[in-house]
């Protein structure tokens, strides 16, 4: 399996992968080894695209030394460019779409059969969807849980609502039945996946909201953490806002993507809210939240992008000071609104843009990693530190990297420790006690 994208690709390829080994494949890291090569990709940007492409590429040579290996492309990009991967690329045999993942072993069992090439991008999943509790055959203590799929948006340069589809929540008892699955298996941290989970819920008949379904999941034995990803910032609620500060398990931190400081930007792109309420929903988070950890999504070069625009979006970046950012070129996606819109910034101006912004964010990150130093965290250990024997690593409830002294018996748990130094971006502590996860901290 060869994942390009997001969560929520990373999240696919792992019910793929637990479908496979369902129907008796076994999964091999040696791409040598392999009689099936699948990848799962994203579309959002072109630079994903096209490390696809390059891959698949390949994989020709490979190919032709070994006749009978099974090469498929599914996810985001096969779903918009359906047949034309096979035009494209000759030795590609399965193309599969978004909406037809939980076909994949039929699908395969069809190439095998000697149906080659086959073509499955469906615009509505034609089953539900099969979510094994603990996919590729790990032991885990986080796991991803898909609680709804697509997008009712349409930000007018993205390109999910086109390969994704509109949104489609997962029923509130199917979510739970999945948390409490996979805490049956030793998960003790789950991240709920959406592409905006505010809206969770809308689409359903019945009586269902993401703040809603935070409490039910609150309750589930054996969970100690929970996170979720992503936030838009038009139908963030009080009530969810509540759930954060309120609920012991939900962690501070919201992922909350603003993409541009500048309210003429923000009309082009269709996000449905100004600069100033994005303000104001950032000052009424910390208001009742005061120690919450606070991320965002910036894109630089949006077409009609003026220096005053931009501006705009690193004063934005100066009043909120987030605790982190991805910043992103901007990428023209076809079939999109601002495909097709005029006015376009050139490159240098865009990489000078971005540069700029990268390394003004990077200060404002350093002093808010920094101010965490001589304060208590509590951190939910998640592997041994592959280069410091007897050290382990995990994340605080603000989702920032900490290292600190610890043994086997300690993997997933929660651990308090004093920050003592940073060392790049990893918090450095010493352990205290154990953790109930009860107090919220960064």
């Amino acid at each position: 399996m060869i994942t390009f994208g997001c969560q929520m690709n990373q999240h696919d390829s792992e019910m793929i992968g637990g479908l496979l080994e369902d129907a008796g494949y076994i999964l091999t890291e040696h791409l040598e080894a392999a009689d099936v090569i699948l990848f799962n990709t994203c579309c959002v940007r072109e630079h994903a695209e096209q490390r696809l492409y390059g891959r698949v590429s390949q994989l020709k040579a490979l190919k032709a030394k070994k006749p009978e290996l099974i090469v498929g492309v599914g996810g985001c990009v096969a779903q918009k460019e359906k047949a034309a991967l096979t035009k494209r690329f000759s030795h590609v045999d399965l193309v599969f779409g978004t909406n037809a993942l939980g076909g994949i072993a039929d699908l395969l069992r069809r190439v095998e059969n000697g149906e080659r090439p086959v073509v499955s991008t469906p615009d509505v999943c034609a089953s539900p969807e099969h979510r094994p509790p603990i996919t590729l055959g790990r032991a885990r203590i986080s796991a991803w849980v898909s609680v709804m799929r697509g997008c009712d948006n349409y930000c007018s340069y993205c390109v999910v609502p086109y390969v994704r589809g509109p949104q489609r929540s997962r029923r509130p008892d199917e979510v739970v039945a999945e948390v409490r699955a996979l805490a049956e298996g030793g998960v003790v941290e789950v991240t709920l996946l959406g592409q905006n989970v505010n809206s969770y819920g809308r689409d359903l008949h019945v009586d269902a909201s993401f703040a809603r379904l935070l409490e039910q999941l609150d309750a589930v034995v054996g969970i100690t953490r929970i996170r979720f990803t992503t936030s838009h910032p038009k139908d963030i609620s009080t009530d969810l806002m509540r759930a954060i500060r309120d609920l012991p398990k939900v962690c501070e931190h919201v992922h909350l993507p603003v993409q541009a400081g500048s309210t003429r930007i923000l009309e082009l792109m269709n996000r449905g809210y100004s600069s100033e309420e994005y303000l104001r929903i950032v000052e009424r988070l910390r208001d009742l939240i005061p120690h919450i950890s606070l991320t965002t999504d910036i894109i630089v070069g949006f077409p009609g992008e003026t220096e005053e625009d931009f501006e705009q979006t690193r004063l934005m970046l100066e009043k909120v000071r987030f605790d982190g950012a991805y910043i992103f070129k901007y990428s023209s996606r076809s079939g999109t609104a601002a495909g097709s819109l005029d006015n376009r910034v050139d490159k240098s101006t865009i990489a000078a843009r971005h540069r700029a912004l990268l390394e003004f964010q990077k200060e404002v990150s350093l002093e808010r990693l920094k101010s965490l130093l001589n304060t208590t965290q509590s951190v939910l250990a998640e592997s041994h530190d592959a280069k410091r024997h007897g050290f382990l690593v995990g994340r605080t409830r603000g989702h920032r990297v900490a290292r600190f002294c610890g043994g086997q018996e300690d993997i997933g748990r929660e651990i308090e420790i004093r920050v003592c130094r940073l060392d790049g971006w990893t918090l450095v502590g010493e352990a205290a006690q154990h953790s109930s996860g009860q107090e919220p901290q960064g």
